[in-house]
């Protein structure tokens, strides 16, 4: 199976080259040779990766310094102009075709030990999305520790918000969210998950209220139209637990304003769909009554939180996150 996976990647299985031991593949690809293009490493405990490198000699050195179990090496010859494009394909199919990666990007699924284990155990991750277990916060509050110069950095936007008309239909769809889709999400908050308050993204066409954000991602943003007044939100979600054409369709008919796509964020991997609604009652609706749906979405956030922490942490606003969580 992994030799058909192999080749329908574009590497020959038979070509392979054997590289254990080795600190160098300078011999095989001599400066006549090109030395441009995707290659796939094979680990002894038969995971792989997928890389790009313009110069594979000086790549395949890179990886021995962290690496001394590599066995074999596949190579495919690609125009440096090409190299992303082709990478972010073959990650994306090997993984669907289930082949372990040891990839970070372009994946949905990290395999070995994350920073996430440090705070909360695998068993509770996957009693926490398999079984529902509420993994316990044990009284933990991030808001009381913080110095006053971090909570007041976005003081300002956070009473802005309160201000508005359905603020307090908002704060509890942002509630249910974050109660449902995060894993212990007062130990994990900053450090995992940061929530921005009235950004400034898309300020002139699509104003923000707030957008969520899960390692380098947005996972939950609502704000409005800024011509029409209409309010507009989507959340990004994994299409696995959904079994086929027939349960979107039953959502679509029940939740008349949602429209799902395909997502093409590179820190979600292959396995991704964002769901847009222009009524809010609908989106509180489908978070209270629709298990499957959260349950992706929480499938969605514990891949993205065992790939690493958030890059958005600066942008966190405090003062919104304790006001959900009251």
């Amino acid at each position: 199976m992994t030799a058909e996976i192999i080749n329908l990647l574009g590497f020959q299985f038979d070509t392979a080259f054997n590289v254990q031991g080795r600190l160098s593949i300078a011999d095989l690809f001599p400066k006549s040779k090109s030395r441009c293009g995707i290659y796939l490493l094979n680990f002894c405990d038969d995971t792989f990766y997928i890389g790009q490198a313009v110069d594979t000699v000086k790549r395949f050195a890179q990886h021995r310094k962290n690496y001394d179990n590599i066995e074999r090496l596949w190579f495919q010859p690609v125009k440096k102009e090409n190299l992303n494009k082709v990478e972010q394909r073959l990650i994306q199919q090997a993984e669907t075709q289930g082949l372990l990666l040891k990839n970070k990007t372009f994946v949905s699924n990290i395999i070995g030990n994350t920073d996430l284990d440090l705070i909360i155990s695998p068993t509770e991750q996957d009693n926490w999305l398999e079984n529902d277990v509420e993994i316990s916060n044990n009284g933990y509050d991030l808001y009381e520790t913080v110095e006053v110069k971090h909570k007041i950095k976005y003081r300002q936007n956070f009473e802005k918000l309160q201000q508005v008309e359905n603020y307090e239909q908002i704060k509890r769809i942002l509630s249910l969210y974050i109660r449902k889709g995060l894993p212990a999400f007062k130990k994990t908050e900053l450090s995992f998950w940061a929530l921005s308050c009235m950004p400034s993204t898309n300020i002139n066409t699509y104003p923000r209220y707030f957008c969520l954000n899960v390692n380098a991602m947005e996972v939950f943003v609502l704000g409005y139209e800024r011509k029409t007044k209409k309010p507009f939100t989507f959340i990004v979600l994994t299409s696995l637990f959904f079994d086929n054409d027939k349960e979107l369709n039953r959502l679509c008919g029940k939740y008349k304003t949602l429209e799902a796509e395909r997502s093409k964020y590179r820190a979600a991997g292959a396995d991704q769909v964002r769901f847009h609604f222009s009524d809010l009652t609908e989106l509180e609706n489908i978070l209270l009554n629709e298990p499957k749906v959260v349950n992706s979405i929480k499938e969605l956030n514990l891949r993205l939180m065992r790939k690493g922490g958030t890059i958005y942490s600066p942008f966190h606003c405090f003062d919104l996150a304790k006001d959900v969580l009251v």
